[in-house]
């Protein structure tokens, strides 16, 4: 039996309809690519949640990348707000106006019934003429201010609509303010008629503005996912935040490793080798067990690392030794994004370790141009907008290695729900674009390391503390450029092993890298 007989049979439509992409790719890929031509869609929510740039997007879209044309009718804004409100989120309608694919109508005036069927006669004949293929009303609720009888209303929506727009193959976005505590929309007339319904609201979380959008009906597509968290900035206009799905993540690619032992032992200042690896033993127990040790250490491109440091390890001293190995020995491109260090500080310290300095090599600073540093407030953004920005600039940057430092702290201002939310789809959206990641993370203690919720979803863990009999020292140790001695677990799929890592931060100090 042919697939098509099986699902007629099963009493799925088959029936084909053409989607067109609403402009908002996280929204599109939920809604199997977009919404169904000559649909009609219920946007509502509480003033200043965003509706009429969401709207404007779904026409500026339409006419700048598949050369649709739009009307705008508008009951409320004049054409001249409007066009700067939107032009100050990226968007130029005006240009598009001058080429004849987006048109907007402006009706403050319109106040009485009689009014208001002319002008949508209007606009039905201004669409037609333009060929139309996408339509805003803003908003609905105006418009249906000046009718007052519930039949009317119902007639005049189904004209315009149903009977009007969709013949024609235009998509409509009609806007409705959705009052607070409000269960219906308008007079509940127009979710029935409508093909699918979106509800923008915002809530406060720690002090900051989080917009949540809300599908509560598409006819096209199956819901999985009803309330989608999204933020608006210039140029992007709407982020949509989606979670990931496990089933796109591939396998690892083999056939490329880091084998962090062979570029830790290259760090090297002045000649000298700053990073040396030992495990205790004979020299042949040794040798055997770095063998080994190396094997472990040697990671798969698309593998995601957490690096847990007690209290009185210097996360950013391990950021920058990490992301300097890699530009060094791979070369590769490497993202570091911290929540507690500027990127001036990581960068010159990776600069002291290049050798950038006085002599100012050449090569260490073409090499030192593959690294990129980001620093995020996490008190200023909700977790859901961090996630966004940094997928942004991973998405600008195409990194190879991303190193996140400083993750106590993001933990520290957010919920926990929140953060292991974003912090899993963080790590399925790295494997899903082959970026190794390293997460960086200060623990009070080493048992904390495990009891991490998502602590099962990393490929390899390491925990890095000072050893015992240098603790007295630190304080000496910091100011007078001494060697940093570290004890380090290493958590693995094959094995769980220890191993002894020495720091040599004397070079580093003199060039004024540690502070």
């Amino acid at each position: 039996m042919k697939t098509r007989d099986l699902m007629q049979d099963l009493g799925v439509s088959t029936q084909r309809i053409e989607i067109v992409p609403s402009g908002i790719p996280g929204l599109d890929r939920l809604l199997n690519g977009g919404v169904p031509r000559g649909a009609v869609v219920l946007l509502a929510g509480n003033p200043g949640t965003g509706k009429s740039t969401f709207a404007a997007k779904f026409l500026y879209e339409g006419a700048r990348r598949l050369g649709e044309p739009g009307v705008y009718l508008n009951f409320v804004e004049p054409r001249q707000d409007f066009l700067s409100h939107m032009a100050m989120l990226g968007m130029d309608f005006e240009s598009l106006e001058e080429k004849g694919l987006f048109h907007y109508v402006e009706a403050l005036t319109i106040v009485d019934e009689e009014a208001l069927i002319s002008q949508l006669e209007e606009v039905l004949k201004l669409v037609e003429e333009v060929k139309a293929k996408r339509i805003v009303i803003d908003s609905i609720t105006a418009m249906l201010q000046i009718v007052r009888d519930k039949a009317k209303i119902r007639e005049l929506l189904q004209n315009f609509f149903v009977n009007g727009l969709k013949p024609l193959g235009v998509t409509s976005i009609l806007i409705a303010e959705h009052p607070y505590g409000a269960r219906v929309v308008g007079y509940g007339i127009e979710e029935f008629i409508v093909d699918a319904v979106f509800i923008l609201r915002f809530q406060i979380e720690q002090g900051k503005l989080q917009r949540i959008l809300e599908l509560r009906k598409a006819r096209w597509a199956p819901i999985h996912q009803a309330e989608l968290p999204f933020y608006m900035r210039p140029g992007v206009v709407i982020e949509i935040s989606l979670p990931e799905e496990p089933e796109e993540v591939p396998p690892f690619d083999v056939t490329k490793t880091y084998n962090l032992c062979e570029l830790l032992g290259a760090l090297r200042v002045d000649g000298k080798n700053i990073v040396r690896i030992s495990v205790p033993g004979s020299m042949q127990e040794a040798r055997e067990a770095l063998g080994m040790l190396c094997r472990v250490l040697s990671v798969p491109r698309g593998a995601q690392v957490l690096i847990g440091l007690s209290t009185t390890v210097n996360s950013r001293l391990v950021a920058s030794m990490l992301a300097t190995s890699f530009i060094m020995g791979t070369p590769a491109d490497v993202l570091v994004i911290s929540f507690k260090s500027s990127p001036q500080a990581i960068s010159n310290m990776a600069r002291c370790i290049l050798g950038t300095g006085a002599e100012q090599d050449v090569e260490a600073i073409k090499r030192l141009q593959q690294l990129h540093v980001m620093s995020l407030n996490p008190s200023v953004y909700t977790v859901n907008e961090l996630n966004d920005i940094m997928y942004l600039a991973m998405q600008k940057i195409r990194p190879e290695i991303t190193i996140f430092e400083g993750l106590e702290i993001l933990e520290s201002m957010v919920e926990a729900k929140d953060l292991t939310y974003n912090l899993y789809n963080t790590l399925l959206r790295n494997k899903r674009n082959g970026i190794t990641g390293f997460y960086i993370y200060s623990f009070p203690v080493r048992s904390a390391m495990s009891e991490l919720a998502l602590a099962p979803m990393f490929d390899m863990g390491m925990y890095m503390e000072t050893s015992p009999c240098r603790l007295s020292d630190l304080a000496a140790e910091r100011f007078k450029g001494l060697t940093l001695d570290l004890a380090v677990e290493v958590y693995h799929q094959l094995a769980h092993l220890h191993f002894n890592m020495s720091v040599n931060t004397q070079k580093l100090a003199e060039l004024h890298c540690i502070g």
